[in-house]
């Protein structure tokens, strides 16, 4: 029994080996390849293993997608949640949760060149891939109840509180596409701090207004 016990410790630290490498490898290959080139054999050549051995973990490049995109989006919800953002006032706070997202995002170049081509896809097939779509719908969301809070606007509609999340993710993702392509990595979190202040002052004077439109004022 405890030989067998041994043997089937060292299975399960194989195949969790084995795991982690195609999920890095697939982060690797799509970051320099791009995903619409990326095969299931680069992956493996990347990874070391072989197509059985992918496809015992994953039933095709879908479903490893699919993972990588979870957890990426993991990391910046959790980066989110792990702390009120500081600040005194809610331009302050929503500078800091756009900080802290832009912070993730400039240090994961793959993860920005995943989640980059995997918007695209879904935007060219809207009726296709529902559990990707859900992933971006999840992040969506955690942004909507995060505006709520930092804004001090837990009465915010669904639907406000979606547009706004919806803003904000797009400010995030182009501005730092942008800055990658034009600056590099460079000073980048320097040089962003005032576009992202200033992103921040309009949308909070916007939404903690006293006088809103839709509240009796009309938008100037």
């Amino acid at each position: 029994m405890p030989e067998l016990a041994l043997k089937q410790s060292r299975a399960n630290r194989r195949r969790a080996q084995s795991f982690e490498n195609l999920v890095q490898a697939g982060l690797a290959v799509i970051a320099k390849r791009g995903l619409y080139e990326t095969t299931v054999e680069h992956i493996t050549e990347a990874a070391d293993v072989g197509k059985g051995t992918f496809y015992a973990h994953f039933p095709s490049k879908e479903d490893l997608v699919h993972h990588l995109v979870r957890l990426g989006f993991d990391e910046l919800i959790a980066v989110g949640r792990a702390g009120a953002p500081a600040g005194r006032t809610p331009a302050d706070r929503l500078a800091g949760l756009i900080q802290e997202q832009l912070r993730v995002l400039g240090r994961r170049r793959d993860l920005v060149i995943l989640l980059h081509q995997v918007r695209g896809l879904l935007i060219l097939q809207p009726e296709a891939r529902q559990r990707l779509r859900q992933e971006y719908q999840r992040y969506v969301r955690f942004l909507a109840e995060e505006c709520r809070e930092v804004l001090g606007k837990p009465g915010l509609s669904q639907a406000e509180a979606q547009d706004l999340a919806c803003a904000i993710a797009g400010f995030v993702a182009g501005t730092l596409s942008y800055e990658m392509l034009v600056r590099g990595r460079q000073g980048m979190q320097a040089a962003l701090r005032g576009p992202i202040n200033a992103f921040a002052a309009g949308v909070a004077a916007r939404y903690t207004s006293s006088r809103r439109p839709g509240n009796g004022s009309r938008p100037r």
